[in-house]
């Protein structure tokens, strides 16, 4: 749900798994990047791209240390992934967002909504015991009021909007899959969406949200960088390591630098190196071993 796109716009993909929003992405014209923390999807996400006729990139790394230079992207999208993080981590990931989006970038992130008609009632009070773990993925909630104060921290112009009710990701399109039952909580669903178009303040009560920010004044884009990232992209589209241009280490900020048998990416200022495994970089801090 967003805009269509021309020229060299890239779009980011907090939590990309198998790939489909980097799709999603391609076909409104952004040149997708995804990251995961799992190596396996992002092998996943390339071969869904190339499946279908797209090009992407995808990064192994963590949402709470984005491995990526500054003012790089025009989009940050995440959809259904930093909920299932801690408040320290969700944090560090909108300060990594804010840092990694150009001047007039912006960000759209799902969230749930702790005000929710069925999360109120039901997921809220079971999470509640598992939210302040750190080490724990269950999902947090926050209401409308909460993100606003949380994310106007680090970004600018937020605004939140109706995603869906009853349920995460309900579409028109799943009621021809789904039980008779489901039908009917599919059809509520979109109803109570649709209403939250001509009666104010609705949304606020929607179980899934969108929320929208921009980023605050900052520096201009690494031009340099990127223009390096464009000019190996239309070159040869199909190599994942035309990322490197664009990409930093997660423990110094330095630029990185591949090695001869392109297995390594080397951070020259730390001593240590990353490992690239079928041209997919791994960068975790947890990964990097002295050079």
């Amino acid at each position: 749900p967003v805009n269509k796109v021309t020229g060299d716009k890239l779009m980011l993909d907090i939590g990309c798994g198998w790939g489909r929003w980097l799709v999603a992405g391609a076909n409104k014209g952004y040149i997708p990047v995804g990251i995961d923390l799992r190596l396996e999807f992002c092998k996943t996400a390339r071969n869904v791209l190339r499946d279908l006729n797209h090009n992407g990139y995808t990064v192994v790394a963590d949402l709470e240390n984005l491995p990526f230079q500054n003012n790089v992207f025009d989009l940050v999208w995440s959809f259904s992934v930093i909920q299932h993080t801690h408040y320290n981590r969700l944090i560090n990931c909108l300060q990594h967002i804010s840092r990694t989006l150009k001047p007039a970038g912006y960000t759209r992130l799902e969230f749930p909504n702790k005000r929710g008609v069925r999360n109120k009632y039901g997921p809220v009070k079971q999470n509640e015991k598992l939210k302040d773990d750190f080490n724990s993925w269950c999902v947090r909630y926050y209401t409308p009021h909460e993100y606003k104060e949380i994310v106007e921290q680090y970004l600018s112009d937020f605004s939140c909007h109706n995603h869906s009710f009853l349920g995460i990701g309900v579409l028109k399109e799943d009621l021809k899959y789904v039980s008779f039952k489901n039908k009917l909580l599919c059809t509520a669903s979109l109803l109570l969406s649709a209403l939250t178009k001509v009666v104010p303040g609705m949304k606020y009560y929607s179980d899934s949200l969108y929320i929208n920010a921009r980023k605050k004044d900052g520096d201009s884009s690494p031009q340099e960088s990127i223009d390096k990232f464009i000019r190996l992209h239309k070159l040869d589209p199909a190599n994942n390591l035309n990322i490197i241009p664009l990409l930093r280490c997660p423990v110094s900020g330095s630029r990185l630098t591949l090695s001869e048998n392109n297995k390594k990416l080397l951070s020259p200022e730390a001593g240590i190196y990353y490992p690239v495994e079928d041209g997919i970089p791994i960068l975790i801090r947890s990964e990097a071993m002295k050079h």
